[in-house]
């Protein structure tokens, strides 16, 4: 008895030491930057995170969306995977300039992107950078030089005269500084600082959740497909699939009574009760909606009567509901709607000339946009309007459970 209880502590103190030694193991995160950031900066960056507790830095040129890095970093070559992305973007086209006789502006905006792998959880800090030069002799050639000086100055090419030149270099040392601060600060409260090693098989579950059963599966065949929980989990995964086309026609449903359209809400809605995988009490809760929308608001109504079903409802179809919402409102389909924790990102490419004729119609689309982010996340939330790939912020809502209505206004 004593020798079996002896080898019994053994085996369970070796146990011990193998999930230490699997837990000391540190997070990998593949750090990147995308446009024209010096190699200075982008060492800079690296460095910061490398400084983060129990994490190894690799690395990477930005493989592009969601999809794109599960494909490479979990799908692909087992020795190249990793944890976690970050992105740090800065678009040459997000550079604007104006300037008299005494000093040029230059203004652009920045993005962080981070990705846990496991989860694919994404969050989005962007930020927009301003700085100032004064205008001292060669004015004329000093203020036609281009935004893409910034990108000459980080491939290390030198194409104008030297006193332009030092200038230009002066500027994006100084815009660069302003980023790796930035860069620090988020880091300080990131919730990249809490991710952990990578679960294949609960990225494959979140690619479901979101609807893509493609990138899924590439994963499933990574992990083995003689896996018997893989087998399981690709057995349930075309249900899975149903059961998300339900929930997006369903999302989109809510999003056109959110955004004002019940005619659309009720061709949605005629769609949803024929997919296998209907909720004929979700379909019925939505109905009652219906009928009350001419004597109460659509907020209203919706949080009342549809709140739980706006909290179950997946990433995919909340993108599908706070698009319907966006086009039915502003009559512009959004090229992109990004969601994370608790932000709300709308890229609608014709929102400059759309706030020109109807600012009242946007204002009320972001505002029902952090709405529903509250109502789906439980806390305060923020929606962002943009007409680029992280380009400056043309409007701004915030809304929290204590507010009455969002706050609207420009950025």
């Amino acid at each position: 008895m004593t020798r079996i209880t002896t080898m019994l502590l053994g085996a369970a103190m070796l146990l011990a030491a193998a999930a230490s030694s699997a837990s000391a193991d540190p997070i990998r995160i593949g750090v990147g930057v995308a446009g024209p950031i010096s190699p200075d900066a982008e060492a800079d960056i690296e460095e910061l995170v490398r400084g983060l507790p129990n994490v190894k830095v690799i690395p990477i040129q930005p493989p592009g969306d969601v999809a794109a890095c599960v494909k490479r970093f979990v799908a692909g070559d087992e020795s190249r995977r990793l944890d976690a992305v970050m992105i740090v973007s800065l678009p040459e086209e997000s550079f604007k300039s104006t300037h008299d006789s005494n000093e040029a502006n230059f203004t652009g905006s920045y993005e962080i992107w981070t990705l846990n792998l496991s989860t694919l959880a994404e969050d989005r800090h962007r930020f927009t950078f301003n700085d100032t030069e004064p205008v001292v002799g060669g004015a004329a050639a000093f203020l036609s030089m281009p935004a893409q000086l910034f990108a000459e100055r980080a491939t290390g090419k030198q194409l104008i005269s030297t006193n332009q030149w030092q200038a230009y270099e002066a500027v994006q040392a100084r815009v660069e500084a302003k980023l790796v601060a930035a860069t620090r600060i988020y880091l300080d409260g990131a919730s990249i600082r809490d991710i952990g090693h990578l679960v294949p098989l609960d990225t494959a579950k979140a690619l479901l959740d979101r609807g893509d059963g493609e990138t899924a599966m590439l994963v499933f065949k990574s992990a083995g497909l003689n896996n018997p929980e893989v087998q399981r989990m690709v057995a349930n995964a075309q249900e899975q699939l149903k059961h998300s086309q339900a929930q997006a026609l369903l999302g989109r449903a809510i999003g056109a009574i959110a955004g004002g359209n019940a005619g659309q809400a009720r061709t949605i809605l005629n769609q949803y009760e024929q997919a296998p995988t209907s909720s004929a009490a979700t379909a019925g809760s939505v109905r009652r909606i219906l009928a009350d929308i001419p004597e109460r608001p659509a907020e209203t109504a919706l949080d009342n009567g549809l709140r739980g079903e706006i909290v179950a409802l997946n990433h995919s179809a909340f993108v599908a509901m706070l698009s319907q919402m966006f086009a039915d409102e502003t009559g512009a389909k959004p090229e992109d709607v990004i969601v994370s924790q608790s932000d709300v990102t709308i890229e609608d490419k014709g929102a400059p000339q759309g706030l020109k004729d109807s600012i009242d119609t946007y204002a009320v689309a972001l505002g029902r946009s952090a709405w529903l982010m509250s109502l789906k996340c439980g806390c305060a939330a923020a929606a962002s309007l943009t007409s680029e790939a992280v380009g400056a912020t043309l409007l701004k809502a915030r809304f929290a459970p204590s507010f009455k209505r969002p706050q609207v206004g420009l950025p």
